[in-house]
């Protein structure tokens, strides 16, 4: 099969879900709707290239819309306004001009570096969202990145984009389309759900915000890393997220359930849940999780066109 990566016959499929069992699972935990069209797809597949060890879900049209979006708006913990990535991004683009920021929410961290002193501007897709990041007095484009490259001359010192590549359902367009508004010699930031840590976490991927039509694609360093044998860029920085102190008890019952999994699925739940875990909670809590791995990857890159 081709890699939706490398464009070449590379890839296999190593698992099939049923977007029909997806939808009832997102309206019976979260009180989504997703959507008849997403309903009616049937089979998703999961696939693998076996150059990059990058994997996605396809068909590609099972990605969530705009009104999915708008619907996760209503969690508090959905677009959080302070990020461990932000105050890193924040250090590595000292020295830029001119920002870019696809993907912006309604406004986070077009506010952390605008109290920075960065010229910031971005692109959110979302129309709510991107009414609440322009009343904060931004420059928002509602504009998809091939679109917007045709309407303005003007190429950025450093793009960025937080948690959102995982999302779209055609990775190297949206690279492309983020490269052709960037200066040569610019910087690309991304950050994203480091697929490393939440293979031992969620080795199955069941948690449904890291399977369509939410999260499209699973990035690790080391696909990271094979861009450069696909893109004109080159690796500057990679940095893990330490476990932050919000995720331990997600992180910690997930990773021992995965460890406990050939005695079922059932036992699992009931040997490991916050009461029993309480004790290495506690631990991480103490400090020792600054020592671990946590959700996010952020990668810094150089466009060397």
């Amino acid at each position: 099969m081709i890699s939706l990566l490398t464009g070449k016959d590379e890839a296999r499929v190593i698992k099939r879900l049923s977007s029909l069992e997806i939808a009832q699972k997102w309206q019976a935990t979260l009180g989504i709707d997703v959507g008849d069209n997403f309903r009616r797809l049937g089979t998703i597949e999961y696939l693998q290239c076996n150059a990059t060890g990058f994997c996605w879900y396809s068909p590609l049209k099972a990605a969530g819309e705009a009104d999915l979006y708008e619907q996760l708006e209503k969690f508090e913990w959905y677009y959080m306004k302070d990020k461990w990535e932000f105050h890193l991004a924040v250090d590595l683009l000292r020295g830029a001009k001119s920002i870019l920021e696809v993907g912006v929410g309604v406004g986070s961290f077009l506010e952390a570096a605008r109290s920075a002193g960065f010229d910031i501007e971005g692109v959110e897709l979302n129309p709510k969202a991107a009414r609440r990041a322009r009343a904060r007095g931004f420059t928002v484009y509602e504009l998809m990145l091939e679109e917007l490259s045709k309407v303005t001359l003007k190429r950025f010192d450093a793009i960025c984009s937080f948690q959102v590549l995982e999302h779209i359902p055609n990775p190297m367009s949206f690279l492309n389309g983020m490269l052709s508004l960037l200066k040569p010699g610019g910087k690309l930031i991304l950050s994203v759900p480091n697929a490393a840590v939440m293979r031992k976490v969620d080795p199955d991927n069941e948690d449904l915000l890291n399977q369509p039509p939410h999260h499209m694609s699973h990035w690790d360093e080391k696909v990271f890393r094979s861009l450069e044998h696909l893109l004109p860029l080159r690796v500057i920085s990679a940095h893990c997220e330490p476990l932050a102190s919000y995720h331990i008890s997600w992180m910690l019952n997930g990773y021992l359930r995965s460890v406990l999994a050939p005695l079922g699925s059932t036992l699992p739940r009931l040997l490991i849940n916050r009461y029993t875990t309480f004790p290495l909670q506690l631990t991480l809590r103490m400090g020792l999780r600054r020592l671990l791995p946590g959700h996010t990857l952020l990668v810094e890159f150089k466009y060397q066109p």
